[in-house]
């Protein structure tokens, strides 16, 4: 029998250091919907990931009142496998909107689900943005990294 062919180098982890547009980040590959399930994957490997991961109890006090739009990325994970996003911003608006729940039912800044929720939403935009998949420029991953610092009360 033939001898296999060699394995393909693995890509070379990015320190997340560098800030100029080097030509080192390789080309994203696979359609834009196989991109979103990547990046779907990394956000729910993400260790605060527990938040997001399953729908919202229905016991859970005044939420149903709060939201009345749950998402979850368990739910987006279901509908990704179903084929039911038309495209990658449709997937994205669901992503978007499991954080935007999270902070809308949780505002202070030190709620540990809202910078949970933050994080989340500064990692999606910017993984959305590597994978070629946004379409403002880099915009909403500009704003979700500013929303992610920790906010500091002034003291006077």
């Amino acid at each position: 029998p033939a001898p296999a062919p060699a394995p393909a180098p693995a890509p070379a982890k990015a320190t997340g250091k560098r800030k100029g547009r080097g030509k080192e980040e390789p080309e994203p590959t696979g359609t834009p919907l196989e991109r979103c399930a990547l990046i779907l994957g990394a956000l729910l490997k993400r260790k605060d990931a527990s938040w997001f991961a399953e729908p919202v109890p229905k016991d859970t006090e005044d939420y149903f009142t709060t939201i009345s739009s749950p998402m979850d990325y368990g739910s987006i994970q279901s509908k990704l496998e179903a084929a039911g996003y038309p495209d990658a911003d449709a997937f994205a608006s669901d992503v978007r909107l499991v954080a935007s729940n999270a902070v809308t039912y949780s505002p202070e800044a030190d709620n540990p689900c809202n910078k949970a929720a933050r994080a989340h939403l500064n990692e999606f935009e910017k993984q959305f943005l590597k994978q070629g998949l946004a379409t403002d420029d880099g915009a909403a991953a500009a704003e979700a990294a500013e929303a992610a610092k920790p906010k500091r009360a002034k003291r006077s």
